[in-house]
C-alpha cells in the first residue's frame, strides 16, 4: 500500500491525488504521462472522456442523481509545471519525480519547483471524479497543456464542447481570495549579434544571487529586486566611467519569473581594475539599502575571471543601455486598488556568449491599450540599441472583470456563511487560462480560487497544505447550492 507524505492531513482524497501526480513528471510539452494518469482515472470510473490532438483532457461527471436538471458547471487547471531547480541538484525533472519535503503544514520540493502551480487544482479536480457522496451539477472538467509556454492547449481546444456557462479555474487566487479578473500579455524572444574579438586586460566576474524572484505575474509590483535590473545599472555604471567590454553574461535558461540571479563578465583595462572594484562596491552599498527588508538573502560578489574575447565598447554601452532602461517593474496601477498592478514589463533572460545576445522579455497588462502602449516603447528601446525581438506567439487576451457577476456575489455570500469573513476580491495580474475563455464564450461566468500556494515558478515553491480543507469545503459546499438552484 501506498505511504503518503501528507496522510496526517485532510481531505485525504484530494492531497492522496496531490502527491500522485508529483510522482508523475509533466513539464511543459510533456504532460502525456500526467494526462494518462487522469484519462485512466476516467475510465476506471466510466466517466465521457475526450482528449484532443493537442493534448488537453476534458471530463464529464454526471450529475449526482436528482440533479440532472441543474444548469453544468466548468472546472479547469493546467496539466504542465514549470521545471526550474538549483544549480548542482541532482535531478532531472524532465523523467524523475518530485523530491516532496514536509515541515510543519508547509509542503515544498527538494531544491526545486514543487507544482504546486497547477497540481493544487488538479487534485481537486480528480477528487470530485471519484465523489460518489457529493451533491453536485453536472460537472466538466478541463485539464490543459502547456499553460506555462503561452496557453497552447487552451488555445487549441474546442470551446464548442464546454455547454457551462458558470466556472472555477483554480491556478488563481487562495481560498480566502476570488479572483475575478486577469492580464494577457505579449512574449519576446531577444536577439543581438555582437562582433567578438581577442581581448586583454582584468577580467571581473560580477554576480548578483540571492533574490526572492518570484511569478512574473503574482510578485510584480510588490517591490521584489530583479538581478537583470541591478547589474543592468551596474554595467551601465561602469561604461558611464571606464573603457568596458562585456565577455560574458549568464542567467538561468529556464522559468519565466523575476530573475533572482545573473552574472557578467567584463574586461577593463589593467590600470583600470581597482577602480572598476570600486565602482562595484559602491553599487553593492546602494543596492544593500535599497532591498533592506526586502530581499534577506541579497548578495554580490565580484571575483577574479579568465576572458579570451568580447565584445566592442560600442556593443556594450547598447547592451547596457537596453539592459538599464527596459521596464523590470509595474507600469500601471488601478486607480481602484493601487494594489492591482495593470501593465508591467519583465526581462526574465539575458545571456550573452561567443558574439549572440539573448534574451526573454514580457509585457502583461490587463487593458489592450496599455499593452500597445508598452509595446511601442519596448520597440523603440530595441530600435535604438539594436536588439532583434521576435514575438513568439499572438498576443494572450486578457480576462477582464465585469461589473455584475452573479456567481462571483454567490461564491462571497457562501464564504461568508460557511466562515464568518469576507472573501477578498483581487484583479489577478498573472495571466490564467479563463481569459481565453472570456474570448470565446463571453457570457461565461468567471471566478478563480484555490489552495494557497506561493513561489511559483521558482525553488522557493510551497504548498500550505492545511488550506486543502476549507478550499475543499467551500468547492463542495457551492457544488451542492449550485446543483440546488432553480432552472
Amino acid at each position: 500500500m501506498t505511504k503518503y507524505l501528507l496522510e496526517g492531513f485532510e481531505p485525504q482524497r484530494v492531497l492522496r491525488h496531490f502527491e500522485d501526480l508529483c510522482a508523475i513528471p509533466h513539464g511543459s510539452g510533456h504532460e502525456e504521462a500526467l494526462a494518462d494518469h487522469i484519462a485512466a482515472l476516467a475510465a476506471r470510473r466510466g466517466l465521457e472522456t475526450i482528449r484532443d490532438a493537442k493534448g488537453n483532457v476534458f471530463v464529464r461527471v454526471p450529475a449526482t442523481p436528482g440533479y440532472e436538471n441543474a444548469a453544468p458547471f466548468l472546472l479547469q487547471g493546467h496539466l504542465d509545471m514549470v521545471l526550474a531547480k538549483e544549480d548542482g541538484v541532482d535531478i532531472d525533472l524532465e523523467r524523475e519525480p518530485v523530491r516532496l519535503i514536509l515541515e510543519g503544514n508547509v509542503l515544498r520540493a527538494d531544491r526545486t519547483t514543487l507544482g504546486a502551480d497547477n497540481g493544487v487544482g488538479l487534485c481537486n479536480m480528480m477528487a470530485l471524479m471519484e465523489a460518489d457522496d457529493l451533491i453536485h451539477p453536472e460537472l466538466e472538467l478541463l485539464f490543459t497543456v502547456e499553460e506555462e509556454t503561452g496557453m497552447g492547449g487552451i488555445e487549441s481546444f474546442d470551446m464548442s464542447l464546454i455547454r457551462s456557462r458558470r466556472m472555477i479555474n483554480m491556478d488563481c487566487g487562495d481560498p480566502d481570495v476570488i479572483v475575478i479578473g486577469a492580464a494577457g500579455g505579449a512574449k519576446y524572444s531577444l536577439e543581438r549579434k555582437c562582433e567578438s574579438t581577442p581581448v586583454s586586460g582584468a577580467a571581473l566576474r560580477i554576480e548578483v544571487s540571492g533574490l526572492l524572484g518570484g511569478h512574473s505575474g503574482i510578485e510584480v509590483g510588490k517591490n521584489r529586486a530583479s538581478a537583470m535590473d541591478l547589474l543592468g545599472r551596474v554595467l551601465s555604471g561602469l561604461c558611464t566611467e571606464l573603457d568596458v567590454r562585456l565577455a560574458a553574461m549568464e542567467s538561468p535558461t529556464v522559468g519565466n519569473g523575476i530573475p533572482s540571479r545573473l552574472s557578467v563578465t567584463v574586461v577593463v583595462p589593467e590600470a583600470q581594475r581597482e577602480e572598476a572594484e570600486a565602482i562595484c562596491r559602491s553599487y553593492d552599498k546602494a543596492f544593500a539599502a535599497e532591498v533592506n527588508g526586502i530581499e534577506p538573502g541579497y548578495v554580490m560578489t565580484v571575483t577574479e575571471a579568465v576572458a579570451a574575447a568580447a565584445m566592442s565598447a560600442e556593443d556594450t554601452r547598447a547592451l547596457a543601455d537596453f539592459m538599464l532602461l527596459i521596464p523590470y517593474e509595474a507600469i500601471r496601477r488601478s486607480h481602484i486598488n493601487p494594489k492591482w498592478v495593470l501593465c508591467s514589463g519583465l526581462l526574465t533572460q539575458a545571456n550573452y556568449e561567443d558574439g549572440l545576445f539573448t534574451g526573454k522579455f514580457a509585457i502583461r497588462a490587463n487593458r489592450d491599450s496599455y499593452r500597445d502602449a508598452a509595446v511601442e516603447r519596448f520597440t523603440a528601446l530595441c530600435r535604438i540599441t539594436g536588439v532583434e525581438a521576435t514575438l513568439l506567439a499572438p498576443y494572450s487576451p486578457a480576462w477582464p472583470e465585469k461589473a455584475d457577476s452573479p456567481f462571483r456575489d454567490m461564491c462571497r455570500d457562501l464564504y461568508r456563511e460557511l466562515f464568518g469573513s469576507e472573501m477578498v476580491v483581487q484583479v489577478e495580474h498573472g495571466g490564467v487560462e479563463p481569459a481565453v475563455i472570456a474570448r470565446e464564450i463571453p457570457e461565461m461566468d468567471i471566478v478563480g480560487f484555490a489552495p494557497k500556494s506561493r513561489g511559483a515558478h521558482t525553488t522557493k515553491e510551497h504548498f500550505f497544505v492545511e488550506t486543502a480543507l476549507p478550499f475543499w469545503q467551500m468547492l463542495t459546499a457551492l457544488l451542492e447550492r449550485l446543483a440546488k438552484l432553480p432552472e
